[in-house]
């Protein structure tokens, strides 16, 4: 009776097959993770944020020779039935084919291929294009032949390689495909995240500017400097912390020699380091010269400054200014050192205007999280 009841209504078993998320993770580099710079940062918070959304991630980063090896696992297990949900790949700074230390393009169809077999598997592949620095005049000064030569082919394939073997490339801004040709290859804005599970506390009276970030060339922070000393010997309660690489403060102090002041300090660190100089502050500087650049490039740092609820300071002109004008993020300014002294007595004389400027960050903040990057590649590709 026992052996009848249960081959006539057996135990129900669950027929419906487990969907696993899986997906591929692409990057010409090694991934580091207590790096320090934008270009090292965003790879590795991207893949931890597809990794928190559940996904089981295969990782296909390295140098050609790892990267050729972790390829050739996933063709292994194409072959074997394995499915995947898509491929999302990181550029560098560097051309693909030339991330290895010497720079040579041993295998420069490693990547195309890869793209190309994963399509023929109907696994849709998106590429994440960090910049086009090497489009502007800067570059070709910066680089000396013959390298800037052989970098600038590399470039131009990358191009070709997203025109033909990529469903989707995702760009810092949507400004940026106004300097390149992507044919009929479908693109997407995806700026950078932040990762901070919850915003950072700061004092609740005076003016504490902090910067972190980069200094020289490509970051000229002169009007801030001369501002913010200005505003210091008129009376107003103002302090500035700029935290910089060491090497990079050693070869521009002389620019700012002449603003050095009790008002102004200059530091030097990182990673979590760091929270205590965001601690010390209630309002976060992007008071940078415009260029053109300026005017498609969205910095890591403006996401971070979010991420740590704090308002933020920004230049007409440039391409922050615009978005923190748009979301209400923070205070866009002349970049001259008289529109930010009538900016900080402005502040003085209304406490309570960072206070409810900072509100506004924290309203925003969920939505610029690395983790939400991540879901808008899935969405995007999956869609």
């Amino acid at each position: 009776s026992s052996w009848v009841e249960t081959a006539r209504f057996p135990p129900r078993l669950d027929l419906e097959p487990i969907t696993m998320k899986r997906m591929i993770y692409h990057h010409p580099l090694p991934l580091t993770e207590d790096a320090t710079s934008a270009s090292g940062i965003r790879p590795v918070q991207m893949k931890r944020a597809f990794e928190k959304l559940g996904y089981e991630v295969w990782d296909v980063t390295g140098f050609t020779k790892e990267r050729a090896r972790r390829a050739a696992d996933v063709r292994h297990a194409l072959r074997q039935g394995t499915r995947f949900d898509f491929c999302y790949s990181e550029s560098s700074t560097m051309p693909m084919s030339m991330t290895n230390p010497n720079h040579l393009p041993t295998r420069p169809f490693l990547d195309p291929f890869l793209f190309r077999n994963l399509r023929r598997n109907h696994i849709p592949v998106g590429h994440f294009l960090r910049d086009v620095y090497w489009r502007f005049p800067e570059y070709k000064k910066s680089v000396k032949f013959p390298k800037r030569e052989a970098a600038l082919l590399a470039y131009g394939w990358d191009i070709q390689v997203l025109r033909h073997q990529v469903d989707h490339v995702f760009l810092p801004s949507m400004e940026m495909a106004a300097y390149l040709d992507l044919g009929r290859t479908p693109f997407s804005a995806l700026p950078p995240g932040h990762g901070y599970p919850a915003p950072v506390d700061g004092p609740k009276t005076g003016i504490s500017i902090f910067y972190v970030g980069g200094i020289g060339t490509h970051y000229h922070m002169h009007q801030l400097f001369a501002g913010v000393k200005k505003a210091s010997s008129e009376g107003i309660d103002v302090r500035l912390t700029v935290c910089v690489r060491p090497e990079e403060w050693e070869t521009a102090q002389h620019e700012y020699a002449e603003w050095e002041c009790p008002a102004i300090k200059v530091v030097h660190a990182h990673g979590s380091a760091l929270l205590d100089y965001f601690r010390d502050a209630n309002i976060a500087s992007l008071m940078i010269e415009p260029m053109e650049y300026r005017q498609l490039a969205v910095p890591v740092k403006l996401f971070e400054y979010i991420g740590a609820g704090k308002p933020i300071l920004a230049t007409k002109g440039t391409l922050t200014g615009r978005k923190v004008e748009e979301e209400s993020l923070g205070w866009v300014i002349d970049n001259t050192s008289d529109a930010l002294v009538e900016l900080l007595t402005r502040l003085q004389n209304d406490p309570g205007e960072v206070e409810r400027m900072r509100q506004k960050v924290l309203a925003r903040r969920e939505e610029h999280s690395w983790e939400n990057r991540a879901r808008q590649v899935a969405a995007t590709l999956q869609g």
